[in-house]
């Protein structure tokens, strides 16, 4: 025993001494350790020692306790026999103090021999495992009672040996305790019988020699016999049983009489009745013992053994002689033959000596020779029974037979009963190659049965330096039928049975493939194959074997062969999968043939080994098919080898849904658009699971095939024509009709939701292939969301779903025309719901591009970090290629300005030519590969496809994305009266200079003061920084490649400054940190000071990196979905910050802005703050598809159209930042009036909804109920981050309504394309920017960015709902006012006035808005027939200018107080004076179309029109008037509109006044008026009285406005009815 086992001994008894202490009284524990220090003797293996200590403690206790006590009574009336205990129990934790999953035996008996191979014997024979079986032995001392007063390891005075045996077997029921007890108890009775009559019967082989010395016959064999029975005497024989027998006659006949009480052991316990036998009636072996002169004979006993060893006994009969020598009886030995008598050489054994000598002497060779070597070692190992059984002529007989074959591959048999008629023993020589265990079994099985025999013992041997086998079968006969059986029979039978596969395989070969071919594959394949598989598969099956797996080129490639199994049902199936160099992994192919539907019955494996080639694996598969379907193979043959290599390959997923390719006859293919659909159904939030999807496809079969062959009847390019839609629809019909044989409402829904979004399936790439013919392993299809119910909102208009085992992806788009980018996601469960979330708020962010917002996102399902990140990395690239490629397999492209729809793709949908990507969140570098998959694909788009490729706009190196964030940054500042590039101001960061967001945006100011940032590395702390120096410092960082805030100049930092790690557990703070941040603690974790940072009081928050950091108090962090955060995020109210920048994606909820706002905080939206990047990516895109164009044309170079890309990079840059400048003006715009106008937004946003363009509660916008509690407690009735989801609402829907105008016929508009393009491309290729190909697309988004970040997100729907026009009528009236009145340059010259206080430039830019509703709905009210921008432009410009010229001339005092009062308030808010001019004219410019208008109709001269115009309006006292309508405060929608309806009707009745009066010649204005004063004196008199009381009488309201308009209508009418009576 190693040391180790002896420690491991040591340390258990150490263990179950400490339990027996705490477990037991002190007099018990004393006993058990005395127990295992002298009982336990066992060494304890690993599996023991993995047991619970306390269970082995427990059943230690219980045997100690089991053998101390004295011997119970027997049980169930047994009678007690021996001096052995025993107990069979399972035992139970209540009453044993433990449990165990096994029987537990504990015997105690006196130790003798043979008591444990005993005990297994009859245990095996049970069938029984044994788990456990100790013997320990031990030294007893026990009182009178039989309880044991001591143990000890040696000897000691009135001890007694003792064996304590436990033995743990299979789990028995407690009705089987009693009947195992029984067999225990009989057997360790039958060790004590033998054992006690052990040396009497030793004695009595003693006497029985003195007897056979004295009285014997001097016959040949005396010596030798009287030798070999003092060899077992002496040890070579163990005795069980012993009788005697006396020989008397009667007449001629001999009888054996049992002497009496001469029988000991065994044959005394077992003994019946006292026998007498008739000596004739025996056995030929007995009668041959009293006919010759034989003293003993030896043979079998036909009953095994139950001690010692589990064999049939041997018997030893010796005949007994009188004083006279003659023959008086017989003394037979039963027993076994120890150990030595099998190893030792025969030539050392009694008797078979001189039979093994003899054989020599007579065989004539010398024993020294080769040949008699050769004799001499087969003697050797000849059987030893046998060698006693035969006689010695027949021993030489057979020993020369072997020796004759010992060298040769020949089958040879020895066939030789034993002298008494009881056994037949049969020695069987065969080739090695011959042989298995397999072969073994039939010949011992077959030669039985020739036999009759019904019962046999083997034994084989491979003899040394011979190519035999020797198989030696003891068989026991109860028949004489061995008597008709030769050796030769029995050859035959063993050549039967090992008859040569091989030369039967070679012959079959030859037939096969002709003999030249056929000889080789005999040659590779002659050995090949193993003897399990010959025993199972004929040569001929063999050669189709090899005809199937022999053109296998490695191990990547699977051969399959799919067969019923014979005389079985149909669903019981053969399967043989064949594969090189190894076999295929169990725990791989059972799932998947488990998954095709199969249950493995079992499975076997063979090596096929070649002639000096690879390995080929055949794994043969007992298989039942769990659907109830009868396999057709020869109708799915086809499919199923397919699906499975594919499966196999990893090309299909292995699920349940591969049940189908047998269940329903579908290819893999058509299996894997059905589990295409079912994940699309997962993405969109069905409640069911894919396995119940399947399942409820598998039930359904028939409906099953009907949605594939919708499918195909719709995209398959082999149906054409009408019958494409009648087989559509009536496959529909049928599935629906299906439906009602379904009864379960979650599997009905399953099928409705496949034929929704196979309905909903516009596009797929299903039926494409490769070059070579083969399948794609990806499949995509295009669907019209908005069909699909189960979708949720808001819907894209379209959107394409990738699948494949690989990668799944999803690209929602909001319109045939829109971008944005792809990311990789990591949310295999619901990337869906994440894209989604992002193309919503793209679609808002896109509302300053001619796109509309998309957004894609793939999972990348094989990337794995375990594999190494360069790995992960590489599979994410090529997941990311496939889905490129699967988004441009249902793409149309242009090819010389024609659409071309791709191959083999049927289209249900128009033309849909634009697709347009980027990179995004783990794409970043990936533009350059999409775009080179672009070009591969010879897509139009070439390198526009994904912008920001190697060819594109760098936007870290243009800090694109930053500065348009920066403009939001500035704008907020500057409202708040601060200038942050020339004021210092704090900041918080999120994020670190090496950053494109974050280390641009920290460089757009020398003034900024950054306290504090933070990244996932470090916290960067400078309590007081100097803002000059830090700015230095960052831009170095910037500028250096991979740093990090661990690189900054320590020195720099302000005092009590420092740089944490975010993975300290904890950090310690200096006194400036906490008195700059407000921290009351002396250390907290990393956490805690993050979240103080963003609680702190600075000026500007500035997010450059990646996470949300802010929701609102009424959020959860479940709700937020950025999990890495959620410890350090906090509530917009409890920011203490001005103004929180966005830079960076999703800093905030938006509801957290909201809060944020509402409590006085500054802050837009992320899509507002960093719009620029996008729009600098759409820039990039158009400018290319115009250039790539030119190139194609052969008019540009590529590397001419880079260069001169790269050179108007700052032009582009202008253009992009421009348009931040402006949106986030429009936010400020409709905040200044928000509170004024909110009824007006209100209705707004109603509209919006009541459109279904708009989910109030998805984008977080208020409720009614929400509007009216802020203005009760005087609130802010908006806020920014709500005004900026409007304001891109109302672009998104304004581009969308006016892509369906005919803008591009009105020159006006058209030209406003040239405003989206730098202005060196314009000059350059103006003719190809006018033909852009997306020319529609932006000039409907320059349009309606234009006109909604100057007039406002309402404007249009305001002067729709108070006109009636459409959305393209009032772009075109709106042209017009803005061409007509010159507002450009006045827009222009006030946002250029940065001397302008904040609001009052507001102020200033809503008065030219008002200026431009009010003349935009007079255009829209008196020339909606005839909108020709050219037209009206031509015609009213210069009038208009003429009139705004001689305006400040006009003398007519009251209007003339009017305009000088308003102006002086302008230039008292230090508004240029020019400007002021013209502002304070703001109402009579709009009074002035109608001068205009009037003029034009009745052809004269506009000054004229204009003093008539004027000095009617000073007589009448209507431009006061006027000053009172607009004054009026409506208090609802209705007094609002009312309003607009008194201006127009004061214009309206002003200009018919002027025309009526200039309907005639004209002399004089002055003659006129006077003509016209004395005519209407009457009313003119009723008019200016009333005029005086409204004077007189305070603010007029809107009733004393709508009579007093009816009184001037009065006048004007009979004004023009005089003119007409004239």
């Amino acid at each position: 025993m190693d040391a180790k086992n002896k420690g491991q001994r040591a340390d258990l008894i150490q263990s179950l001494n400490k339990i027996a202490s705490k477990s037991l009284n002190k007099s018990q524990a004393q006993q058990f350790t005395n127990f295992t220090a002298n009982a336990m003797h066992f060494y304890p293996d690993a599996d023991y020692m993995a047991r619970p200590p306390e269970d082995i403690f427990w059943n230690l206790w219980s045997l100690c306790r089991f053998s101390t006590e004295a011997p119970s009574a027997p049980v169930d009336g047994e009678v007690a026999t021996g001096r052995a205990k025993v107990r069979v129990f399972n035992p139970d934790p209540e009453h044993d103090g433990w449990s165990s999953k096994h029987t537990t035996i504990f015997i105690n008996q006196i130790d003798m021999p043979f008591l444990v191979d005993s005990l297994r014997i009859v245990l095996n024979r049970r069938g029984l495992n044994i788990y456990t079986l100790q013997s320990n032995p031990v030294w007893a001392v026990r009182d009178s009672q039989g309880v044991i007063k001591s143990i000890h390891s040696d000897y000691a005075e009135g001890a007694e040996r003792e064996a304590f045996i436990t033995i743990e077997v299979d789990m028995h029921a407690e009705s089987e305790l009693a009947d195992l007890r029984r067999d225990l108890m009989s057997v360790l009775d039958d060790v004590e019988v033998v054992v006690d009559a052990f040396d009497p019967m030793r004695e009595r082989v003693e006497s029985l020699i003195a007897e056979l010395q004295a009285n014997a016959p001097k016959v040949e064999q005396l010596e030798e016999s009287l030798e070999f029975l003092r060899w077992i005497y002496n040890g070579y024989f163990t005795f069980t049983g012993c009788a005697e027998f006396d020989l008397t006659t009667d007449g001629d006949r001999m009888y054996l009489s049992e002497v009496d009480d001469s029988r000991h052991g065994l044959l005394k316990k077992y003994s019946g009745d006292h026998r007498e036998e008739l000596v004739e009636e025996l056995g030929p072996g007995v009668r041959a013992l009293y006919e010759g002169d034989e003293l003993l004979t030896i043979t079998k006993s036909s009953r095994r053994s139950r001690v010692h060893r589990d064999v049939y006994s041997d018997y030893v009969v010796v005949k007994r002689f009188n004083e006279q020598g003659e023959p008086c009886g017989e003394v037979r030995f039963m027993g076994l033959y120890t150990s030595q008598f099998y190893s030792y050489s025969p030539r050392r054994i009694p008797l078979l000596r001189n039979k093994v000598n003899w054989v020599m002497d007579n065989s004539g060779f010398k024993q020294t020779s080769h040949d008699g070597k050769a004799l001499m070692a087969i003697l050797d190992f000849h059987p030893r029974d046998e060698l006693f059984f035969v006689t010695k002529e027949t021993l030489s007989e057979t020993a020369i037979g072997i020796w004759q074959i010992y060298e040769r591959r020949v089958i040879k048999a020895f066939m030789h009963p034993d002298p008494f008629d009881k056994f037949v023993s049969c020695i069987l020589y065969l080739p090695r190659e011959s042989f298995s265990t397999q072969s073994r079994m039939k010949i011992q099985q077959a030669i039985g049965v020739e036999l009759e025999a019904v019962e046999s013992e083997f034994t084989t041997q491979f003899l040394p330096e011979s190519v035999l086998v020797r198989i030696y079968l003891v068989y026991q006969i109860r028949s004489k039928k061995y008597l008709e059986v030769d050796s030769t029979q029995l050859e035959n039978i063993v050549r039967q049975v090992t008859r040569d596969w091989s030369d039967e395989f070679a012959e079959m070969a030859i037939s096969s493939v002709g003999e030249n071919e056929g000889a080789g594959l005999a040659r590779r394949f002659q050995r090949a194959f193993p003897a399990s598989y010959r025993e199972l598969y004929s040569p001929q099956q063999a050669v189709a074997h090899i005809a199937l797996f022999d053109a296998l080129e490695n191990s990547g490639e699977l051969a399959i062969e799919l067969q019923h199994k014979q005389a079985a049902e149909n669903n019981h199936l053969q399967l043989k999968l064949f594969h090189r160099d190894e076999p295929l992994q169990l725990s791989d192919m059972i799932p998947m043939l488990e998954n095709l539907g199969f249950r493995v019955v079992m499975e076997h494996p063979y090596l096929i080994e070649p002639d000096n080639e690879g390995q080929v694996w055949l794994q043969e598969f007992q298989l039942s098919f769990s659907l109830d379907v009868n396999v057709d193979v020869e109708a799915v043959q086809g499919n199923f080898k397919q699906a499975l290599s594919t499966v196999w390959k990893g090309d299909a997923e292995n699920d349940s849904f591969n049940r189908l390719v047998i269940g329903a006859r579908l290819d893999w293919r058509a299996v894997a658009m059905l589990r295409l659909y079912a994940r699309y159904l997962k993405q969109l939030g069905i409640s069911y699971s894919q396995v119940f999807i399947a399942d409820t496809l598998s039930r359904y079969l028939d409906i099953t095939r009907n949605l594939v062959a919708l499918f195909k009847s719709y995209f398959d390019p082999r149906y054409a024509g009408d019958s494409r839609s009648e087989r559509s629809e009536g496959l529909a019909r049928k599935i629906l009709e299906g439906l009602d044989a379904v009864e379960n409402i979650s599997e009905d829904n399953v099928i409705r939701s496949y034929l929704e979004v196979i309905q909903a399936t516009l596009r797929t790439n299903f039926f494409q292939t490769f070059e070579d013919g083969t399948n794609k392993s990806y499949i995509s299809v295009k669907l019209e969301s908005g069909k699909i119910s189960l979708a949720p909102k808001p819907r894209p208009a379209y959107e394409i779903f990738v699948y494949s085992p690989r990668v799944e992806g999803v690209h929602l788009r909001g319109g045939k025309v829109a971008r944005g980018g792809l990311r990789w996601s990591d949310r295999l469960e619901d990337y869906r719901t994440e894209v989604l979330g992002l193309v919503k708020a793209q679609q808002v962010k896109n509302a300053v591009i001619v796109p509309t917002g998309a957004k894609g996102g793939f999972v990348a399902k094989q990337a794995s970090m375990a594999a190494g990140r360069e790995a992960w990395l590489q599979e994410g690239i090529a997941s990311y290629m496939l889905y490129i490629q699967a988004l441009l397999d249902i793409s149309d492209n242009l090819i010389e300005g024609e659409v071309v729809p791709p191959v083999d793709v049927v289209r249900r949908d128009g033309d849909d030519p634009y697709l347009v990507v980027a990179a995004d969140k783990g794409t970043a570098t990936f533009s350059d590969i999409a775009n080179e998959i672009s070009e591969a694909n010879n897509f139009w788009l070439g390198d526009a496809f994904a912008s920001g490729g190697g060819n594109g706009y760098d936007h870290k190196g243009m800090g694109i994305t930053a500065r348009g964030a920066w403009v939001a940054v500035q704008r907020h500042f500057r409202e708040v009266g601060m200038d942050i590039q020339k004021q210092d101001f704090t900041v918080v960061g999120v994020g670190d200079m090496g950053g494109d967001v974050f280390g641009n945006g920290m460089l757009l100011s020398e003034h900024i003061q950054l306290v504090a940032a933070f990244n996932h590395l470090h916290i960067f702390i400078d309590p007081n920084p100097d803002s000059a120096a830090t700015f230095k410092e960052r831009k170095r960082l910037f500028e250096t490649p991979r740093t990090t805030w661990d690189d900054f100049d320590k020195s720099l930092i302000s005092k009590g400054g420092t740089l944490y790690s975010r993975s300290a557990k904890s950090l310690k703070l200096t006194p400036q940190i906490k008195a700059r941040f407000n921290i009351e603690k002396d250390e907290v974790s990393p956490t805690e000071l993050m979240t103080a940072l963003l609680k702190s009081e600075v000026d500007l928050i500035w997010n450059g990196g990646i996470g949300t950091y802010v929701k609102s108090s009424g959020e959860n962090n479940a709700e937020v979905g950025d999990r890495a955060n959620d410890g350090l995020r906090v509530n917009g109210k409890e920011l203490r910050c001005k103004v929180f920048g966005e830079g960076g994606n999703l800093g905030m909820t938006q509801r957290g802005r909201i809060e944020f706002c509402l409590k006085g905080g500054l802050c837009n939206t992320d899509f507002i703050d960093n719009a620029a990047g996008v729009d600098c990516s759409d820039h990039e895109v158009n400018i290319k598809i115009l250039l790539n164009k030119e190139v194609m044309a052969g008019r540009l170079t590529m590397p001419d159209r880079n260069e001169f890309l790269a050179s108007m990079t700052d032009s582009v840059a202008e253009l992009v930042l421009h348009n931040n400048e402006r949106q986030t003006q429009a936010i400020s715009l409709a905040m200044h009036r928000s509170d004024t106008q909110h009824a007006e937004y209100q209705r707004f946003m109603a509209w919006l909804e009541e459109s279904g363009r708009l989910d109030r509660e998805l984008e977080f916008l208020p409720t009614d109920d929400q509007l009216n509690e802020r203005i009760n407690r005087n609130k802010p009735v908006w806020t920014r981050p709500e005004l900026s989801v409007l304001v891109c609402y109302s672009k998104v829907m304004l581009k969308e309504v006016l892509l369906q105008a005919d803008l591009l016929s009105e020159p006006w508009l058209a030209k406003s394309v040239n405003d989206a393009f730098p202005g060196e491309l314009v000059s350059r290729y103006s003719e190809a920017v006018a033909e852009h190909q997306l020319r529609h697309e932006i000039v409907a988004t320059q349009l309606a960015n234009d006109l909604v970040d100057r007039m406002g997100f309402s404007f249009f729907f305001r002067q729709m709902e108070s006109t009636g026009a459409s959305a393209g009528e009032v772009v075109r009236a709106y042209t017009m006012v803005i061409n007509v009145l010159g507002i450009d340059e006045q827009w222009q010259n006030i946002e250029s006035d940065t001397s302008l206080a904040s609001d009052v430039q507001l102020d200033l830019l809503h008065m030219l808005i008002r200026l431009v509703r009010r003349t935009t709905r007079w255009f829209l009210r008196n020339r909606r027939l005839n909108l020709d921008c050219t037209d009206i432009i031509t015609q009213f410009a210069a009038p208009m200018q003429a009139v705004i010229k001689h305006m400040p001339e006009r003398d007519q005092k009251e209007w003339v107080g009017l305009w000088q009062a308003e102006k002086a308030i302008l230039l008292e808010q230090g508004v240029e004076p020019e400007l002021s001019s013209r502002l304070a004219a703001s109402d009579s410019l709009f009074l002035s179309l109608g001068i205009v208008d009037t003029a034009l109709k009745q052809q004269k001269p506009i000054e004229q029109v204009a003093k008539l115009y004027f000095t009617l309006g000073e007589q009448l006292s209507l431009d006061w008037f006027m000053a009172q309508i607009v004054g009026l405060q409506p208090d609802n929608r209705w007094q609002d509109l009312a309003r607009e309806s008194y201006v127009d009707d004061l214009e309206s009745q002003r200009r018919r006044l002027t025309a009526s009066l200039l309907a005639g010649d004209i002399d004089s204005i002055d003659s006129l008026l006077e003509d016209w004063q004395v005519q209407q004196q009457v009313l003119i008199h009723r008019w200016q009285s009333m005029v005086r009381d409204l004077r007189r009488g305070g603010a007029p309201d809107f009733a004393m406005i709508s009579v007093a308009l009816r009184e001037l209508l009065d006048l004007v009418q009979a004004s023009v009815d005089a003119v007409h009576a004239d």
